[in-house]
């Protein structure tokens, strides 16, 4: 492995102990597919049940039963989609969006005490490599990402 390759590994391993602490109350409610997916349609707004299937990877048999379960907890809701009536669209709830919002607000929080260990000039540096890495990545774009970045 070279250096690149190693160092990247390391800051994943970081970031992973980062989200993995980040989602311990939501994993409590949630399993981790199903955050994914209300991460998806918080983020994007209502989507199509065959689409959020694949980006969550799950065949669309077993997605349907995982949306199933979010709607029975509260945590989304099913809407008929206006331009095309054949299709259902999943939604979050206002708790499901909750749920979301906190977990994203716990990790944006953990990693700006670990950036602000850094020099400025340093964070600069990981910024612009975190975008190339996310880039690279195909990454599903969120709120305050680049807008000229990949989307659903």
């Amino acid at each position: 492995m070279d250096d690149t390759a190693r160092a990247t590994v390391d800051a994943s391993r970081a970031l992973v102990g980062v989200a993995v602490r980040s989602m311990a109350q939501a994993l409590e409610e949630v399993t981790l597919t199903q955050y994914r997916t209300l991460l998806l349609v918080v983020t994007h707004g209502p989507l199509r049940s065959g689409l959020l299937a694949e980006h969550v990877g799950v065949h669309a048999s077993s997605f349907t039963r995982l949306a199933d379960r979010l709607v029975q907890d509260g945590w989304a809701t099913r809407q008929e989609n206006a331009a095309n009536r054949r299709e259902v669209l999943l939604a979050p709830t206002e708790s499901g969006r909750r749920l979301v919002e906190d977990v994203m607000r716990r990790r944006e929080q953990e990693v700006a005490r670990i950036l602000a260990a850094l020099p400025a000039g340093r964070r600069r540096v990981v910024e612009q490599g975190m975008r190339a890495f996310a880039g690279a990545a195909d990454e599903v774009a969120g709120p305050g990402d680049d807008p000229g970045g990949p989307v659903i």
